[in-house]
């Protein structure tokens, strides 16, 4: 009779965690396709709201690109912290919330300033993906973590390619101010998705140990292993991400047609996300069996080569095939530091280390936003995938080499 209480009482939890992650991954979908449906036009939108000198217009692309991720560096401790004393699901709701309400005022600025400024307020007040991250790793089972956080990354990578194609062909089609309505509706809805059908175990909040913000930094900074990691994860997304603000741009100076250019640059992303939904789920499998070392090496060498061969290409049609390679390579490495970092760190403080996780990536991006527009405009376009190339092309090799930090790393 007990082993039947036992096994039903199993089952219960499997299904919750399955249940949870479905959940997470619809609403990341739905948020991802708000979220990048702007990110096409962004630099063009800087242009609309008035700065029309190119020099400028990149420096500017820069600042909106990376004010979000600046906020989100500063706040998402603070926030895996309120999870870990109140509960995650609490922050998953916020996190939608928050994106709802700036994405809907990003539609009404009136200048560039504005921009920023709400940018800003959309990365304090977010934060969906890393609240999802913390969520999911501290409630799914260990020897699932890496399937669990690979299933997260597909859910990213499938909003990624429907929201830019929709956001550059309505922007192309009627105006770029009318898509942000559409993305706030698509938010609201991902909040609703969270609200009403996530369930956290309330024994589990209950009982968590109370662990601060800073008592997270100090067990990280006098770890080794997750220092090493952590760096790792800003070297890794500053190179996947340096192109990203001067990327219509650079298409726009490979012949695309102007007219186009939007939906030409959203397809472009999309094809990296398409390619990344499609693989992420196979390394994250691999990672719950394998070294990670391994796989970071292989993909960010992959990466860091294809990035610089963009430079080589005579028009924008060519870049569709490396686009490809990117999708299939860059959906391993930051899913594979991260589920290193979770298996590394004990339950009661998933929320507070996963949450400053999510914030190195978001440095390594703010990093990578805030420096594009000056490489671009005083070394020149090519300049920033070829300094995006070595980025990931170093991170490959740290992971392989660097072995008195890292080869313990597995057997902690």
């Amino acid at each position: 009779m007990f082993k039947n209480y036992k096994n039903y009482f199993s089952s219960q939890k499997e299904h919750l965690w399955k249940r949870n992650l479905f959940v997470l991954a619809l609403a990341q979908f739905v948020a991802m396709v708000g979220m990048t449906a702007c990110i096409p036009f962004l630099p063009l939108y800087v242009r609309e709201l008035g700065v029309t000198n190119p020099h400028d217009a990149k420096i500017w692309s820069g600042y909106v690109m990376g004010a979000a991720t600046f906020a989100g560096v500063l706040f998402a401790p603070f926030w895996g912290y309120i999870g870990d004393k109140y509960g995650r699901k609490m922050m998953n709701v916020r996190a939608a919330a928050g994106l709802t309400i700036t994405i809907i005022i990003m539609g009404y600025v009136t200048n560039v300033q504005e921009l920023v400024a709400s940018r800003f307020l959309l990365g304090a007040l977010s934060g969906i993906i890393a609240s999802a991250l913390a969520f999911v790793s501290a409630n799914t089972p260990s020897d699932r973590s890496g399937f669990a956080i690979g299933v997260l990354q597909s859910s990213l990578s499938a909003g990624s390619i429907i929201g830019p194609f929709i956001g550059g062909t309505i922007a192309d089609a009627k105006g770029i101010r009318s898509v942000f309505l559409i993305i706030g509706v698509l938010c609201g809805i991902s909040t609703l998705l969270v609200f009403f059908f996530l369930k956290e175990d309330k024994y589990e909040v209950s009982s968590r140990k109370t662990v601060s913000v800073l008592d997270n930094l100090k067990f990280i900074f006098f770890n080794k292993q997750l220092a090493m990691l952590m760096l790792l994860i800003i070297f890794a997304q500053a190179g996947i991400q340096l192109t990203m603000p001067i990327f219509a741009f650079f298409v726009e100076s490979l012949q695309a047609p102007k007219s186009h250019l939007a939906t030409i640059t959203g397809s472009l992303f999309g094809t990296v996300a398409l390619f990344s939904i499609m693989f992420a789920p196979v390394w994250g499998r691999r990672n719950d069996k394998k070294d990670w070392r391994k796989t970071v090496f292989v993909s960010s060498s992959i990466c860091g080569i294809f990035l610089i061969l963009h430079i080589a290409m005579p028009e924008y049609h060519y870049l569709f095939p490396l686009r490809i390679v990117l999708g299939i390579f860059v959906a391993a490495i930051i899913p594979s530091l991260y589920n290193a970092i979770n298996k590394l760190i004990p339950s009661e403080t998933k929320g507070g280390i996963m949450g400053i996780a999510s914030s190195a990536n978001m440095f390594g991006t703010f990093v990578a936003y805030v420096s594009s527009g000056y490489i671009a405009s005083f070394l020149g376009i090519n300049f920033t995938f070829i300094i995006s190339g070595i980025l990931l092309i170093s991170v490959a090799l740290i992971a392989k080499y660097n072995k008195p930090y890292l080869q313990n790393l597995i057997k902690s």
